[in-house]
């Protein structure tokens, strides 16, 4: 039951971060709240692991494959949310997001060579939707996209966040899942502090706006859309998985208009269509289902 419903659960707190990252960026330097964030969430996790015993977890592969899983963690968590963060200093949120649409679609790519996936046609015509949903929601298109540093930290989001799903996928499938993300969340605390020490003059103003946003990026996000992205990638094929980004945008463009009161324009409804259909073909193409033993 929870792995049908994960899918859900996740595009909506994953998309609520939009929400909270827009309230809260005015107030903190990117590299020093994720380092607060990762830190706090790692605590956390720590405790709910010793509260939560798993099931016959493994832990001789946890300690020989720690390594990977560390390397996974800062890809996904601290350099990919750092350079979106970073993008997001200098382009509008709905350039960033564009150009996010490009994860699933460079996941499904090299989850073929990497973990020996293979997509059907219908399900790469998911993948097509999603980029053109996204372009509707967003309103741009990438040709209107100028060079420049915001567009190289957003394209290197993509290629960490990709190239950290693969990499989990293939060495962190099995392990305990809390220890786990607890573990990747302390590695991403440190090199998000190595990369704040280097390259930021670190602020983070202490305001109603501030304190909102990193509770919910860090309990709500990172303790559970991460924890519940993690689950997802241990049971199904990681591009089945990054499909559902492609429904973040249309879904954040909704909550913006409920809770921030954010104009709603019909081509963002129609890109969310799109993109629901898109994430319905990659899932259910060929009936395919999440299991264990899922490679496909």
């Amino acid at each position: 039951m929870l792995l049908r419903v994960a899918p859900y659960i996740f595009v909506l707190i994953w998309s609520g971060a939009f929400v909270a990252a827009r309230g809260g960026l005015p107030h903190f330097t990117p590299w020093a709240i994720l380092s607060c964030r990762f830190f706090v969430a790692a605590i956390l996790l720590a405790g709910l692991a010793f509260l939560i015993r798993e099931k016959e977890p493994d832990w001789n592969a946890y300690r020989k494959r720690w390594a990977g899983v560390v390397g996974a963690g800062i890809l996904m968590n601290g350099l990919y949310l750092g350079l979106f963060f970073t993008a997001m200093l200098e382009l509008p949120a709905a350039n960033v997001a564009l150009i996010g649409s490009l994860t699933p679609l460079l996941t499904a790519v090299l989850s073929g060579p990497i973990l020996g996936e293979r997509f059907k046609t219908l399900q790469w015509l998911g993948f097509a939707l999603g980029i053109l949903g996204v372009s509707f929601v967003v309103g741009v298109d990438y040709l209107t996209l100028d060079a420049g540093t915001g567009i190289a930290a957003a394209l290197g989001g993509v290629v960490s966040l990709t190239l950290g799903t693969l990499w989990h996928a293939k060495v962190a499938r099995g392990l305990p899942l809390l220890a786990t993300n607890s573990l990747q969340m302390a590695a991403s605390a440190v090199s998000c502090l190595g990369i704040m020490v280097i390259f930021e003059e670190p602020r983070i103003e202490i305001t109603e706006a501030s304190i909102i946003a990193f509770a919910y990026l860090t309990v709500g996000v990172s303790l559970g859309a991460m924890g519940l992205y993690l689950l997802m990638l241990r049971h199904g094929a990681a591009g089945k998985v990054a499909a559902n980004f492609y429904l973040t945008p249309g879904t954040a463009a909704v909550l913006a208009f409920l809770i921030l009161g954010e104009t709603l324009h019909w081509e963002a409804l129609v890109g969310l269509l799109a993109a629901t259909l898109g994430v319905w073909l990659v899932h259910k193409a060929g009936h395919t289902k999440y299991n264990s033993n899922s490679t496909s």
